[in-house]
């Protein structure tokens, strides 16, 4: 489906969610969907549930594989990558999404920057009492190192 001024044209599904079509029952323990049958097959290859957070770069589709923890790159050769842990931050994990700059953002982003939600960022915060606090944050990642491959 390709984007242009004159609008979207007609829509193509290009993929599904992996557990498309599983039995699913909820559980109230979790507060959870959780797999109650067998999977007929209908999912797609690239996301896994939640599919979360849609970007666009260009010619270039972002999706989050929340299940996953990964990101898919719908382009001329699709593929996905995860957000590792380096450079004095943690990976990211459980993403809620995401969203692109092409624009020149300086010497660190010269190509643009994509921004990621990270559902479990690590270490967890200390709270008054001593123990842990999850914290949820933001990890930025050069545009060019996702779309150079």
């Amino acid at each position: 489906m390709p984007l242009s001024t004159a609008g979207f044209g007609k829509p193509d599904l290009i993929d599904k969610v992996r557990s498309f079509g599983v039995p699913q029952r909820y559980e109230d323990a979790t507060e959870q969907c959780v797999a109650a049958g067998a999977d007929p097959g209908f999912g797609g290859r690239w996301l896994t549930a939640d599919a979360e957070g849609l970007a666009l770069a260009g010619d270039t589709l972002l999706a989050s594989s929340q299940g996953d923890s990964r990101f898919v790159v719908y382009g001329r050769q699709t593929r996905n990558f995860r957000v590792v842990a380096g450079r004095g931050f943690d990976s990211v994990e459980h993403s809620d999404g995401s969203a692109v700059s092409t624009a020149y953002l300086g010497a660190r982003f010269p190509r643009g920057l994509l921004v990621v939600h990270d559902g479990e960022c690590r270490p967890a915060a200390q709270d008054p009492s001593g123990g842990e606090q999850a914290t949820t944050g933001f990890a930025f990642v050069r545009l060019d190192n996702v779309l150079q491959r």
